[in-house]
């Protein structure tokens, strides 16, 4: 795909978003989404989530299946090498693909930043992101259709629905940062590519991506357990987005205490 297709293709998300928003609440409500992708002053441990959760779950997915078939890794099966060539220099390349995937890739804008204040102002947190963790996974669905795919798409949307607690999770503990749950999906999407599991596209090492969905469930589970299905936060409400005009509410609020 041509540079400038991918790019336009990844902001596809950021145009509707910002379209829909101005037509509903308005051109300071467009600000106020905006100013979201620049909300970088969180802690420092959020910054740790969005960099290492992934990569971290993936690689310890890759040891321990390797350790359950008594083999050794073999990192010449990364999909990198579909995209790079055979003889690309991946560790040079990881830091790279980081950031253009954070720049190319749009849908944070789009899911959390539009999609996920609205259902979190009708629903809980927990409720909200399983309905989000379906509608994104069923909008995954033609990559599956498309020649070539070997992956499995009951497996993807599994993944994609435990994901969707953690992504809700970073983004309501960082007040609404759409910067921080973009690096938190260019982080997974570099560790799907460079480390030897299985993605959309490959259905190589299916069984790696098998103990990584559940890890994810398990660590899904454990957060919900301990910061609440309300919030998903023991320290922050939910961020909502109230349908009201835009002098009055700009952006996201806190769901008040006692609402479900």
């Amino acid at each position: 795909m041509p540079f400038v297709v991918y790019i336009l293709v990844g902001w596809g998300f950021i145009f509707a978003s910002l379209i829909m928003t101005g037509l509903t609440l308005g051109k300071h409500a467009v600000i106020a989404l905006l100013k979201r992708i620049l909300l970088w002053r969180v802690a420092l441990k959020w910054y740790l989530v969005a960099f290492l959760f992934f990569p971290a779950i993936n690689l310890g997915a890759v040891y321990l299946n390797a350790g359950l078939a008594g083999s050794s890794v073999d990192f010449s099966t990364v999909f990198a090498y579909n995209i790079f060539g055979p003889s690309a220099n991946l560790p040079l390349l990881v830091v790279p693909f980081l950031l253009f995937d954070a720049v190319a890739n749009g849908e944070e804008m789009g899911w959390r930043g539009y999609v996920l204040p609205r259902l979190q102002a009708k629903h809980r947190a927990l409720v909200s992101s399983l309905n989000l963790g379906l509608t994104r996974g069923f909008w995954h669905l033609p990559k599956f259709l498309a020649p070539g795919s070997t992956s499995s798409f009951a497996l993807f949307m599994v993944d994609t629905v435990a994901k969707a607690v953690l992504y809700t999770w970073l983004y309501n503990n960082t007040k609404g940062s759409l910067l921080l749950v973009t690096l938190f999906h260019a982080a997974g999407n570099k560790a799907g590519v460079f480390l030897p599991v299985a993605n959309m596209v490959s259905g190589n090492n299916m069984d790696t991506l098998v103990l990584v969905v559940a890890m994810e469930i398990v660590v899904a589970i454990l957060i919900t357990a301990m910061a609440g299905p309300a919030h998903l936060s023991r320290t922050e409400k939910r961020l909502v987005q109230e349908l009201a005009p835009i002098s009055a509410r700009p952006g996201p609020v806190v769901q008040p205490e006692g609402s479900s």
